[in-house]
């Protein structure tokens, strides 16, 4: 497992390259906060897109433990089975 500093913009996150300096991410951080985003609307009328300026952007810098992307999968996989059937059991108690 290891560590990586990630950004995430209105929820989507990315990994940042190792070894980015500090000020670097502070310079990236500050630049993104100054974004809006761009809403479209659709005209019926004319068939086109309407475009007006959203709202801005949520922007947070942080440390992630990050493991494999296939001990991931398996985690998930074994975590939804028991899921299911706790889910079932309690079904079937219920009925």
């Amino acid at each position: 497992m290891n560590t990586l500093k990630t950004i995430s913009i209105n929820g989507n996150m990315f990994a940042l390259p190792e070894g980015m300096p500090a000020k670097d991410v502070q310079a990236l951080a500050g630049f993104l906060c100054s974004l809006c985003t761009v809403r479209n609307d659709y005209n019926y009328d004319s068939s086109t897109y309407l475009y007006s300026l959203g709202d801005g952007v949520q922007v947070q810098v942080a440390d992630r433990e990050m493991i494999s992307k296939e001990e991931a999968l398996t985690i998930e996989a074994e975590s939804r089975a028991r899921y299911k059937a706790k889910r079932a059991a309690e079904e079937a108690a219920e009925s």
